[in-house]
């Protein structure tokens, strides 16, 4: 079977990756957030034409947001959970899971009018792609493509005036960066221990809690990068 059709049948969704070229590896990241696009207009459409004064969330998203966003989410939701799961694809489908529906209170107030449905659906393709590039040992490629992924969205939104680009807009987007930094150090901390098979991989437990914990507060308070 040609791995490409093998990839994208959804009994698949919990494996490896057949392949794991770079270019192979781009294909499915952007059949994956192409399947997203589509869910996300639908989503934004339904909720518009169904909730009574029901308007699509809008956040200030800035380049340093949209960069540090998908090192700290991929780090966090992903790439912590496989080196402490030993790579346990349902337990990264339920961080990934909790990643995705934080995205529905981004706005930051808890309403139906509110909510960012369509940044939701966004993101559940999403939650796949990064299981299958972690367990296919290229987290490496999840952290660059989604934060590629935003930078290069952003951009075109504000080429097209649906944004306005920023580098940062507060301190706020330095504590993401700050955040995303540390996350990222403990993953390469974890994935050099786990060569070397020498530190017990629940040594960085606590560390990777308090950035969790401070993630979720700064992903509910600020909006997050990829939804737009």
């Amino acid at each position: 079977m040609i791995p490409e059709i093998h990839d994208i049948n959804p009994r698949t969704w919990l494996r490896p990756f057949q392949r794991t070229s770079p270019f192979y590896l781009l294909k499915m990241g952007l059949f994956y957030h192409g399947l997203g696009m589509v869910l996300m207009y639908a989503g934004s459409f339904l909720a518009t034409n169904v909730i009574t004064d029901y308007e699509i969330p809008q956040f200030p998203v800035s380049i340093a947001l949209a960069l540090s966003s998908g090192l700290l989410e991929e780090s966090v939701f992903f790439g912590i959970p496989y080196y402490m799961t030993a790579g346990n694809p349902i337990i990264l489908l339920g961080t990934g899971m909790i990643w995705s529906a934080s995205h529905l209170f981004s706005s930051g107030t808890f309403s139906v009018e509110t909510l960012a449905y369509g940044g939701f659906l966004l993101t559940i393709p999403h939650i796949f792609f990064s299981i299958r590039a972690w367990i296919s040992k290229k987290g490496w490629f999840a952290i660059l493509f989604h934060s590629g992924w935003n930078v290069s969205i952003l951009i075109l939104y504000c080429m097209i005036g649906l944004r306005q680009c920023s580098v940062a807009n507060d301190m706020l987007d330095v504590l993401n960066v700050i955040m995303a930094a540390s996350a990222g150090m403990i993953v390469y901390l974890a994935y050099q221990n786990k060569k070397k098979n020498y530190v017990n991989r629940f040594l960085y437990l606590v560390p990777a809690i308090v950035i969790i914990i401070i993630a979720t507060v700064i992903l509910l308070s600020n909006g997050d990068a990829v939804v737009f």
